[in-house]
């Protein structure tokens, strides 16, 4: 169509430049050039108004790239090799063969993969297979190779050899540190339960190691302050390499306990620090109990148990309605699955009692029987099922909850139609159906009378806890909103304006995070508050204050820049005589310093398995050749075609200007205007 309206164009503007000058006489040179010009500036005209489209083809080479990978773990200050990786970045930043030939992105990496900059070395974590499955993902399609900066100690994550399989481009280890293998005695490995009871033994096991041709003696002991609790002779040899040791410890105390395991050294050991590891534990009186009363079976039920009893303070008993209901009095929660006529019992005595219920509904609650037995919602019953998603209330203000991405969790099956809450209530979850968030709660909790209740108005609830593992390789995220969940209902303390949460131990690997929350008057959350937390280390009497930061539906301070150690704080908040304190100790173990060589052998692998090749200590030769020689990194010659509307092509219009200009001069020239 393009091509008849150029046509067509051009005949208009023909007739129109002929029209124009058609009282002139004669076919004069003069004539036909101003009617040549006329033609000429009306068709550009019409051609602006057509704007038709030209095909642009750019021809341009496209260079291969290449990642250079520095590890930021606190392990290369350790093996002290932070000047031999800058010196290597230099070198490499620098080269001009390099920059000619490729793309250089500089990255980082140690917890998590980021772009290049100057390296703090403060990373308490090592995931090399993470930072291998994004360059996976960013050169799939592409031409590329990767040099890797680092000494090859993981300490977090899947193996990177195998994540290094079937690699996309090649990886180019330079190992730093030393390769040589030293005589190393080490705790490899220290298993303890996070909670034990009052009164009780609780297990321990350790897995100690060694490295060396020699036969060796050492003593493993462990103490509790001052007092020697356990002590063993250990022997090892070129055969005998490692040992496991299986221990039980007495709880004689209640509250947190701090112990200190240690592998006696050699005298001649270079890496002592691998030979000490402080573990702690929190002695509790007795677990939380919560039962599960459900007349069917179900994989929800399953799924609840085992949510509620990954913390070891809980446990779970699993139970058909027609239990004694004097076992009732053993829960501090009851959870009720599906209530229907079998529940009367039950439920008399829950209602009774005053006892924190949580209610799951479902496509087989009999509604008729739950509008009678219980005041705190009603609906009308109906068999008409549909599916809803949940929608998070990051304004939910009882408790701190996180998103853990329950719009993308698979959805739950649902009664059609609303409920009626009849007690001042607030919603965690509100349904989401085909993608639509809506008002009517999904999930959502009431408090009256000092008795806490939980309505869940979906079954299936087994999916969200495997898609959480299928996303994240665990269940932990699902988990701990259970847990939180749980301990709310589970409670009978009167609930304070002010509330904290945090951990008695954190054990020097995970993040030291202290939460709190403020309410009105109302019990309403308090996003506007300014709160401050001051934190006291007991041994050395000093003091930091730090600010608590919104983070949605509670407040946060994040201390993990605090060295090991025994610490009080207290939570205050701004114009409130509200102040809330409490106590904890981080244990001393970093785990990037359990190492005092390079893991030469497993960067092999990773070269190996990806088509690369190792250096040590330096950029070899070898190396600079394969990248600016080999043929396998030649850059790309690409085209790529665009269509160009005429009305880009700004030339045009200074071709009419000049072309009217011209014409215009020439009538005046001749005396025609």
């Amino acid at each position: 169509m393009s091509v008849i309206y150029l046509i067509i164009a051009g005949v208009v503007a023909l007739l129109a430049a002929l029209w124009q000058y058609r009282k002139a006489k004669g076919k004069s040179p003069q004539h036909l050039l101003f009617v040549f010009l006329r033609f000429l500036s009306v068709y550009a005209i019409l051609l602006l108004l057509i704007n038709p489209e030209f095909r642009k083809i750019t021809v341009y080479e496209e260079k291969p790239e290449l990642a250079i990978v520095a590890d930021n773990s606190s392990s290369i200050p350790y093996l002290n090799q932070q000047q031999q990786l800058g010196e290597l970045l230099t070198a490499l930043r620098q080269d001009k063969e390099l920059a000619e030939k490729f793309s250089i992105h500089d990255y980082t990496f140690g917890t998590q993969l980021r772009d290049g900059g100057n390296n703090d070395f403060k990373d308490r974590h090592t995931d090399l297979s993470q930072a291998l499955k994004i360059f996976r993902d960013i050169y799939r399609d592409k031409k590329g190779a990767v040099i890797m900066l680092t000494d090859g100690n993981q300490t977090y994550g899947e193996d990177y050899t195998y994540t290094s399989r079937n690699f996309p481009v090649p990886v180019y280890p330079v190992v730093l540190g030393d390769t040589t293998i030293h005589e190393d005695l080490r705790i490899s490995r220290l298993n303890v339960n996070r909670y034990a009871y009052y009164k009780n033994k609780f297990p321990v096991e350790v897995i100690l190691n060694y490295e060396g041709k020699s036969d060796v003696q050492s003593v493993f002991r462990i103490r509790s302050g001052n007092n020697t609790v356990f002590s063993r002779k250990v022997n090892f040899s070129e055969e005998k390499r490692s040992e496991i040791i299986e221990i039980h410890l007495d709880a004689a105390t209640k509250g947190s306990l701090t112990f200190h395991a240690e592998l006696v050294p050699l005298d001649d050991e270079k890496n002592t620090r691998n030979n000490i590891k402080e573990f702690g534990i929190e002695v509790i009186d007795q677990k939380t109990e919560v039962l599960i009363v459900s007349a069917m079976t179900h994989p929800d039920i399953g799924t609840l148990k085992k949510s509620i009893e990954s913390n070891e303070e809980r446990n779970v008993t699993i139970s058909k309605p027609e239990l004694p209901v004097s076992r009732i009095d053993n829960y501090q929660l009851v959870i009720l699955y599906q209530p229907n006529t079998r529940f009367e019992k039950v439920m008399q005595h829950i209602e009774k009692t005053g006892k924190n219920t949580f209610i799951i509904s479902g496509i087989h609650t009999d509604w008729d029987f739950l509008n009678k037995a219980q005041h705190n919602f009603t609906r009308d019953p109906g068999n008409f099922t549909e599916e809803a998603q949940g929608s998070f209330n990051a304004s939910y203000p009882v408790f701190a909850l996180d998103d853990i991405g329950f719009s993308q969790l698979p959805p739950l099956r649902v009664l059609f139609g609303d409920v009626a809450i009849h007690h001042p209530y607030e919603t965690i979850l509100f349904q989401q159906t085909e993608g639509i968030a809506t008002l009517n709660p999904l999930l959502l909790t009431t408090e009256n009378n000092h008795k806490k209740t939980a309505l869940l108005l979906g079954e299936d609830l087994w999916k969200w806890r495997m898609q959480d593992h299928l996303k994240n390789g665990n269940a932990d995220q699902f988990d701990k909103f259970v847990s939180k969940l749980v301990f709310y209902l589970a409670s009978n303390k009167k609930r304070d304006r002010l509330e904290t949460a945090y951990e008695t131990i954190y054990d020097g690997t995970s993040p030291v995070v202290i939460s709190a929350q403020f309410f009105d008057n109302n019990y309403v959350f308090n996003p506007e508050a300014s709160l401050h937390i001051r934190v006291t280390d007991k041994e050395k009497s000093t003091s930091r204050n730090y600010p608590m930061l919104l983070r949605g539906n509670y407040y946060e301070a994040d201390l993990s820049d605090l060295e090991a150690g025994a610490y009080t704080f207290g939570v205050r908040v701004d114009g409130e005589n509200i102040q809330h304190s409490g106590q904890f100790r981080i244990l001393e173990f970093d785990v990037e310093q359990q190492y005092t060589r390079a893991n030469a052998a497993a960067l092999r692998k990773l070269a190996g398995h990806s088509g690369g090749m190792v250096s040590y200590q330096k950029v070899s030769d070898s190396l600079y050749l394969t990248l600016t020689r080999s043929d396998l990194f030649k850059p790309v010659q690409k085209s790529k075609e665009e269509k160009v509307p005429l009305v880009d092509w700004r030339i045009l219009l200074f071709i009419i200007i000049l072309l009217l200009s011209a014409e215009w001069f020439l009538r005046k020239y001749r005396g025609l205007i």
